[in-house]
């Protein structure tokens, strides 16, 4: 199982194993710490769990954390998506014993699974891939991108409002209107930014749309902005925070916090196709959005030594095993549009399925288990997957 980033640890994983292996008892489960992450290997000492701030790079560890990764350049290098595949396969070459042989991956894990998969190296039967990423040469939904994807989506949520009578009369000219009014109002200082959670309502509501309950309360935070600004942040603390709790567990976890280098390091080699973005560009290309990711400013910051795209980097896919992909209908992070668009690559080298999960976001593992495991159970019978699903919690 492999979990996502590039930066996060199999920790990601860890708080509903339980129900995994319950569903598919038989199976041996193996949660990797994928290189540079966890308890594996770190790029610099600042990320080790026996540094000053634990696994978490933070406060004046990021100078010297940075100065050791340029220092060492040849093993920052090292930490590869390719080389990470490699670590795949030694893994199952040692315990994949001789049954039935599956990876799964999630986001990131998705693209690792693949370039796994192109290896043809050690035997699996399947891939099961969980909000797929967009193919590396989808110029539209790279991570530089990562915003218009957040905003798309928020768009289409606001615009289900405008549709609803008892969502939308809410408002004196409707939803739309009314959050188009409210991020004139704040641009021209009107309301401060110190009443806003996290000081930026786009960051805020964009972050929302990862919680199907969270996303639901877009419009009551933006109702609650216009009436009463200092209300703002009353309410999403005690009505939005929580929601998100359950997905914040894993940091108990020792060494499962994200690796800051790593996602660098493999954003600004292969997975950003404008790696010299500047903060200032990206600014100007957020200036009309509604919605945004913090991502395409975090990815300004990278100062790392990159390694060159190897022979693996887009090349066309030839003798995968089986591919399912499950992919939510409202994903903000991975776009479903650019999911297809990478199946069709896939397509090309593998019998791939397609289950679509109505209403879901990012990370099916989590907001669709049952339509997730339904899809696999298929799968793994031969049987031929759902093409969409509802899940339960879209009830």
């Amino acid at each position: 199982m492999l979990s996502g980033g590039p930066g996060e640890s199999g920790a990601s994983f860890y708080t509903r194993i339980e129900d995994f292996q319950a569903r598919f008892p038989g199976y041996d489960v193996f949660i990797p710490d994928h290189r540079g992450t966890g308890r594996s290997a770190r790029l610099c000492e600042g990320e080790t769990v026996q540094s000053a701030a634990g696994s978490q790079l933070a406060g004046q560890e990021f100078g010297p954390c940075f100065g050791e990764v340029w220092q060492n350049a040849e093993r920052t290098k090292a930490f590869s998506m390719t080389n990470a595949a490699h670590d795949l396969d030694r893994l199952i070459a040692e315990f994949g014993g001789s049954g039935p042989r599956y990876v799964y991956g999630i986001s990131y894990g998705t693209g690792l699974a693949l370039r796994f998969g192109q290896m043809h190296q050690e035997r699996v039967d399947g891939l099961v891939l969980d909000s797929l990423v967009s193919a590396l040469d989808d110029t539209d939904h790279d991570l530089s991108r990562r915003s218009h994807t957040v905003d798309a989506v928020g768009r289409e949520v606001l615009a289900e409002c405008a549709a609803a009578p008892s969502c939308n009369d809410r408002f004196a000219d409707g939803v739309e209107a009314a959050y188009a009014n409210l991020l004139e109002d704040i641009g021209e200082g009107k309301i401060a930014a110190e009443s806003i959670p996290n000081g930026d309502i786009k960051l805020t509501l964009g972050a929302m749309l990862d919680h199907p309950q969270a996303r639901a309360l877009i419009p009551d935070l933006i109702d609650a902005a216009i009436e009463d600004p200092h209300s703002l942040k009353g309410s999403y603390s005690g009505r939005v925070e929580p929601l998100f709790a359950p997905l914040q567990a894993i940091g108990e976890y020792e060494g499962a916090d994200f690796s800051i280098v790593l996602a660098s390091l493999i954003g600004e080699s292969e997975t950003n196709r404008r790696p010299d973005m500047t903060a200032e560009q990206v600014a100007a290309e957020e200036a009309a959005l509604w919605f945004t990711s913090p991502l395409p400013r975090t990815q300004t910051l990278g100062n790392v030594p990159t390694y060159e795209r190897d022979e693996w980097f887009d090349k066309p896919y030839s003798g995968l095993p089986p591919v399912l992909v499950v992919h939510g209908a409202l994903d903000p992070k991975t776009p479903l549009e650019g999911a297809r668009r990478h199946i069709a690559a896939i397509d090309e080298g593998a019998d791939v399925e397609l289950t679509i999960v109505e209403r879901m976001p990012h990370a099916i593992w989590f907001f669709g288990a049952d339509c997730l495991y339904t899809s696999i159970d298929a799968f793994i019978s031969g049987e031929d997957a759902p093409a969409t699903c509802r899940p339960q919690e879209a009830d």
